[in-house]
């Protein structure tokens, strides 16, 4: 401080020869460049003193950037981190907007909604005796009332594309990779909260799959460190060289296992862009078409595996052609689409591709010891293994080997042996006479957990089967209610749960001809796949006080699938 205001002072004497002048010029230029320099390798010290700490402690203490807390410290009540279970450092790593990664259009939003199921008891409540309660058909007080209803959570999630900006977005492209990612804002205190379930789900999968593959930098914290530091190294070096490096490898990882969830990359950090008093926020509205980031809100940065879900894919590939826009030929004429693949393709695909793949998905996170607890249509991903992600929804598509299912939406998920400690898993165990206490870790829990995933993937089956391979005679045809409200409705209230009226209302409905000769196959191996899925609660109801399990792993076993 003493040299640089002799400097200063000598640089400004008017009394000095214009030669010292310049002298005391050069002299001030040094010191100055030496104390920046000084400051910089101050700054870069304590950084490495604090990912050091940071790695000894297995991450005790999460960090905390500069220019604003990362989320691993706004996540820190979750086991993630207690648990050593984040090797590949998401929950701590960091992206800068603009530096980092760029939004480039808005993809749509999400909201949340609760499902109840209602019941009516002869005898009052009593958390005794709950178990032997006898439920009432039909509900006596209105039988007008539905059994089953939704409310909104009031929460919303936004979806933005965006892309990799400067050194890691060329070291994935020299690698062949896809540079582009998926941004999700989780805006609401009960989405923060989804957020932070998200990530602790993820990054213990993700760590699963470090530990299989035995990644030496992964497992010795080098990933966990360089995520971590990743933030406050580009504004101080401006170079995230480690951290990019330890992006591209798990980048690599995820390509090579093909994994079956939607991986978690990191957090984008929006602090300078809320400290910045000199943006206008009407920028968003200009090139995003959407309002500005609420103050506050979690941004989570995901790999890219495309929009398409299997909610788009119901719908009859008839109609699904018809819906193409007509290309045009040599001289301006309009070009019909070509014809669809023979119906048996299509079959294979959606049965040995579509289904096979999602089965393998659900076995995959259930042998993780994740329970998802929110499986829907749309939470189920068609992408691709190539760079063109929505090669494989196209009705035109047969090849399986292109195929790679996902699983996103993890905000509801949990440890699957931890689940008698959410107080409304217990009560919906109950309600199938499944004695699950609080806290109380049992088989019969974790078989009610494995089946109410399948029960959920059961209706999406269900559901695919019957619009996506039904053969309608014009694209004006519309086919009976397909939505998982029509189709809980109509097995558990018209029919009773009784599956073979079930699988009689469906032989007469001439569309579904084909999809009922290939469910007959092999003894009716299709249908007893389907009630499987659907009746798993049940099945897993009739099995406590057993060591059999209800397991997505034993019914890829069925021949429907060979």
């Amino acid at each position: 401080k003493t040299l640089f205001k002799m400097t200063e002072h000598a640089f400004r004497s008017k009394r000095v020869m214009r030669r010292n002048r310049l002298c005391s010029a050069a002299i001030y230029f040094y010191f100055t460049t030496v104390l920046i320099s000084k400051t910089a390798a101050l700054l870069q010290q304590q950084q490495q003193q604090s990912i050091y700490e940071t790695t000894t402690r297995r991450r005790s203490a999460p960090y905390r950037s500069r220019m604003g807390t990362s989320l691993a410290q706004s996540a820190a009540s979750s086991s993630v981190l207690d648990n050593d279970f984040d090797r590949t450092g998401c929950t701590a790593r960091q992206f800068s907007l603009g530096y980092d990664i760029s939004l480039t259009r808005f993809a749509g939003s999400m909201g949340f909604d609760e499902v109840i199921d209602w019941d009516y008891f002869t005898n009052p409540y009593d958390a005794a005796d709950e178990l032997d309660r006898d439920i009432v058909e039909p509900p006596p007080f209105d039988p007008t009332k539905p059994k089953r209803t939704k409310s909104s959570s009031g929460s919303v999630v936004r979806l933005f594309l965006g892309e990799f900006q400067g050194a890691l977005a060329s070291k994935l492209r020299a690698q062949g990779m896809d540079s582009r990612v998926l941004v999700k804002e989780f805006v609401g205190e009960a989405a923060q909260e989804i957020a932070k379930n998200e990530f602790k789900s993820i990054a213990r999968m993700q760590s699963m799959l470090v530990e299989d593959m035995e990644i030496t930098d992964a497992l010795n914290g080098e990933w966990a460190a360089n995520g971590a530091g990743r933030y406050l190294q580009g504004k101080t070096e401006g170079s995230t060289r480690e951290d990019d490096a330890s992006v591209v490898s798990f980048y690599k990882l995820l390509a090579q296992k093909k994994a079956p969830f939607v991986g978690i990359i990191g957090a984008l950090n929006l602090a300078e862009y809320d400290e910045d008093d000199m943006i206008d926020p009407n920028e968003w509205y200009r090139f995003l078409g959407v309002k500005p980031p609420v103050p506050g809100s979690i941004w989570i940065v995901y790999e890219y595996a495309g929009l398409n879900t299997i909610n788009g894919y119901l719908e009859p590939a008839t109609i699904r052609r018809a819906n193409i826009p007509m290309s045009k030929g040599i001289f301006g004429m309009p070009v019909a689409p070509p014809s669809l693949p023979v119906w048996s393709e299509r079959a294979n695909y959606v049965v040995k591709g579509i289904m096979k793949g999602s089965l393998e998905a659900l076995a995959y996170i259930h042998d993780k010891g994740i329970a998802h607890r929110s499986l829907g249509r749309s939470s189920i991903l068609i992408s691709s293994v190539g760079m063109d992600k929505a090669e494989a929804f196209s009705p035109y598509t047969t090849i399986i080997s292109r195929l790679l299912m996902k699983f996103s939406d993890f905000g509801f998920s949990g440890d699957i042996f931890e689940s008698s400690n959410d107080e409304s898993f217990c009560s919906r165990a109950r309600g199938f006479g499944i004695d699950v206490r609080p806290g109380q870790s049992s088989v019969a829990a974790s078989n009610f957990a494995f089946a109410e995933d399948l029960h959920a993937l059961g209706f999406v089956f269900l559901a695919l089967l019957l619009s996506s391979l039904a053969e309608v005679p014009s694209p004006e045809y519309r086919l009976p209610p397909l939505d998982e409200d029509s189709l809980q409705r109509l097995l558990g209230e018209i029919f009773k749960k009784n599956f073979d009226e079930f699988q009689e209302y469906c032989r007469e409905e001439e569309s579904w001809d084909r999809v009922v000769e290939l469910l007959d196959k092999d003894d009716g191996a299709g249908w007893q796949l389907l009630q499987s899925m659907c009746f798993a609660r049940e099945r897993a109801s009739e099995l406590q006080g057993s060591f059999q399990l209800v397991t997505a792993q034993a019914l890829l076993a069925n021949p429907i699938f060979n």
